[in-house]
Parts: structure tokens; C-alpha cells; sequence
């Protein structure tokens, strides 16, 4: 294995979730050093990597040879059940993270040098928007949410909740198609993108209606540069 104090930069999120890129910086038989207990400058960056519920972590050998080992170290009873992935340099290794929780991992081959990171995934939290339905009117009319959210429609006085752009729409109530009286409330959870037209049964003559635009969450981009 190659001597010498080695360095380089890289993290970035690209999508189909977030994927965070983390720089492994090698820095293998380096003179004594701070950022270990067995010397040396073998590190990843960033430390703990930050996510959501189903995105991705890209790890990225910038430098030397290591391994990808989940768990606290070798002693670790769990050590490599998540994943443990032989990582030569100039390579990558991606894993997609399904539950929410801290994540701990690190390097075989630099465990004395204290090259260890976690990844901590955070839960995905849907959101509620209120609908009133009053008078002859919704408010708000248009609704902006993601996949996964929920609106919720709350009458005054007596109305429907009715998907579908008006009655001689060929898909009229596919979706929903509820009754409320005042004091009353509805919801529905949007699980796929697009825009979903809906209306008011009663008060359609005097053009009671609205719409829900639904979009996939949109993922992040961040570049982070790593060096020693």
C-alpha cells in the first residue's frame, strides 16, 4: 500500500431521494497526527451525514483503500449486518437508507485511526392543509402539497367534496365524492403526482370549485469539499 500523506475533495446530493457523497480521506502512514489515535489522517467527511427516509448515502474513495462497515467497530457485536463493502480508491459504494435512526459505521482498515462516521436519517413527516368550504366558495382554492400529504376540507353549511372538473365529467367521484354537513370535516391522502380538479355537487352553478397540484418531493443538491 502506497506511503504518504494523500488528500482530495468531494460530497454532493443528487437525486431519486437525496444522495449525500462523502469524501474518504486516506492519508495512510502520515507522521503523528491529532485527527487519530494511531496517527495519520485517515478521516470521512463530512463526519455524520444528515438525511431523510429513503435517500441515499454515495460514499467515495478519493484517496487510499478502505471499507464501508456498519457498526461502532470490530468489537461490535451488529459489525457489518447493514452493510460492509470493500471500497478500493477511485471507487464508490451507495446504500439507500429505509428507516429513520443513527446509522453508525466505519473503516477496517483505519479503525486505530479512528476513522469512524455515522449517518443519522431523519422520518419523512406528511403535512395537513386545511380546505374550508363556505358560502360558495373553497379557500384556499388552489392547494399546493407533495405525495403523501393530506387536505383536509371542514364545511360551513352544507356542501360536497366531489373530484372531477364538473357533473358531466366522464370521472366524476373517481377519487372522492363526500357529503359534508356544517361542522363536518374530509380528508384525503394524495399518493401520486398531478393535478386533481374536484368541485361542489350543490353549488356547482355558481362555480364552486378547486384544485390540488401534487408533486414529488424535490430533492437537494449540496456540494461539500473535503481536505485535509
Amino acid at each position: 500500500m502506497p506511503q504518504g500523506h494523500q488528500s482530495s475533495t468531494t460530497r454532493s446530493l443528487i437525486s431519486a431521494g437525496t444522495v449525500v457523497a462523502i469524501a474518504l480521506l486516506a492519508g495512510m502512514g502520515c507522521s503523528s497526527s491529532p485527527n487519530g489515535p494511531g496517527g495519520g489522517n485517515a478521516k470521512f467527511t463530512p463526519t455524520d451525514a444528515q438525511i431523510n427516509v429513503g435517500d441515499t448515502v454515495n460514499w467515495v474513495a478519493v484517496s487510499g483503500s478502505h471499507t464501508i462497515t456498519s457498526g461502532t467497530g470490530s468489537s461490535d457485536p451488529s459489525v457489518g449486518h447493514v452493510f460492509d463493502h470493500q471500497l478500493p480508491a477511485g471507487q464508490s459504494f451507495s446504500h439507500v437508507f429505509a428507516a429513520a435512526g443513527v446509522v453508525p459505521y466505519f473503516c477496517r482498515i483505519h479503525e486505530t485511526m479512528g476513522m469512524n462516521g455515522s449517518v443519522t436519517v431523519s422520518p419523512v413527516v406528511p403535512k395537513t392543509v386545511a380546505v374550508s368550504a363556505s358560502g360558495m366558495a373553497f379557500s384556499p382554492v388552489d392547494v399546493g402539497i407533495h405525495v403523501g400529504d393530506t387536505v383536509k376540507w371542514t364545511a360551513s353549511g352544507t356542501h360536497t367534496v366531489t373530484s372531477g372538473t364538473g357533473s358531466t365529467d366522464p370521472a366524476i367521484g373517481a377519487l372522492f365524492d363526500h357529503h359534508l354537513t356544517s361542522g363536518q370535516s374530509f380528508t384525503f391522502v394524495f399518493l401520486s403526482a398531478g393535478t386533481v380538479h374536484y368541485f361542489c355537487r350543490i353549488h356547482e352553478g355558481s362555480g364552486m370549485k378547486g384544485t390540488v397540484t401534487v408533486t414529488a418531493s424535490k430533492p437537494k443538491t449540496v456540494q461539500v469539499n473535503a481536505a485535509s
